[in-house]
């Protein structure tokens, strides 16, 4: 009794199974359909690459779609991402990408990372970061233990020798680019001959900066550097506007000069040869030519004479020429 009246008891024994047996052993079989085709499928993403193994031994790597596999934990299979761009951080972490990144500089344990010896003995602040792909799964899911862990070893001991083979300003300035080329290569050379089977895109130095402790006096020395390098740049940029024009004038001269002393030397030839004209036809008939030339010269010497005297060295006297060419007037 529960204050409803009476209830029939339910008794499980009194159920009839009869009705349903013959049902039993198809939905059995579906089931076990469902259960293997669900075991023996399996899809792989168009980012990614699968590897399967049978048995632990690996079998082969198969890309993006639908593929099968012996079910019941025969063949296992791992995939990977092989066309995502990973990314390796030192000395610094990024909480937060997009428009307005996030990044910290101060956990634990950035600064062990971060800090480097140069080649001059001076301390140096490195953050950089390593960008990677997949290139062989088989190789990254099997050959390295932890392929993070020795990415990282390598890339802090390959950038920790370069950067200790430069000096500071090189490490601060200069040699940026050069030092990326150069770790990049070596990184990639040595993950190779681990077998880690990833393919090295990028060395990117995020920032190299001095210690905080001695900032300031770095600062101060890169703008006394920077004036230094001004000064020069305006040094050299009137050396190069006074210099060209120097050059200019020079050549001008020299060109004037030539052309001064081809000119004289052409009137002279030209005189040269009128002369020899004349000594030739003098040579000819040298009282003629004597005559001409003596007439031809008092032509032009008398008119501008005031006045003119006629010497005979038979007289005694001096027998001056009327000034003919006078106008008189008579009173």
């Amino acid at each position: 009794m529960n204050g409803y009246g009476d209830q029939p008891e339910f008794r499980f024994d009194k159920i009839q199974f009869d009705p349903f047996k013959k049902y039993i052993i198809p939905i059995a079989f579906v089931i076990g359909i469902i259960i293997l085709g669900y075991s023996s499928i399996f899809t792989v993403k168009a980012n990614q690459e699968a590897t399967i193994l049978r048995f632990g031994k690996y079998m082969e790597t198969v890309g993006p779609g639908l593929h099968f596999k012996l079910p019941f934990g025969v063949d296992r299979v791992y995939a990977g991402e092989v066309k995502r761009i990973y990314n390796e951080e030192f000395g610094y972490r990024t909480l937060r990408s997009g428009r307005e990144s996030m990044i910290d500089y101060n956990f634990r344990g950035a600064s062990e990372v971060s800090l480097m010896l140069t080649g001059d003995r001076n301390c140096a602040v490195v953050h950089w970061v390593v960008r990677y792909k997949i290139k062989n799964l088989k190789d990254f899911l099997f050959n390295v233990r932890n392929v993070k862990s020795t990415i990282r070893d390598v890339s802090e001991a390959v950038m920790r020798r370069i950067v200790g083979n430069r000096s500071i300003d090189e490490v601060l300035t200069i040699g940026r680019r050069g030092i990326e080329g150069v770790a990049e290569k070596e990184i990639e050379s040595f993950l190779d001959s681990y077998g880690c089977g990833i393919d090295i895109q990028v060395v990117n130095l995020k920032g190299v900066n001095p210690p905080e402790q001695v900032k300031d006096a770095f600062d101060a020395v890169n703008k006394a550097v920077q004036l230094r390098d001004q000064i020069t740049n305006e040094a050299e940029g009137k050396k190069n506007k006074v210099i060209p024009a120097a050059m200019g004038k020079k050549e001008q001269a020299i060109r004037e000069a030539e052309g001064y002393k081809i000119k004289r030397i052409n009137e002279a030839t030209g005189d040269t040869k009128a002369f020899l004209a004349v000594w030739r036809e003098y040579e000819k008939a040298k009282d003629v030519t004597r005559r001409r030339l003596y007439l031809e010269t008092m032509e032009k010497a008398i008119p501008k004479c005031d006045e003119v005297y006629i010497i005979d060295k038979d007289q005694k006297g001096i027998l001056p020429i009327l000034k003919l060419g006078e106008s008189k007037v008579l009173k």
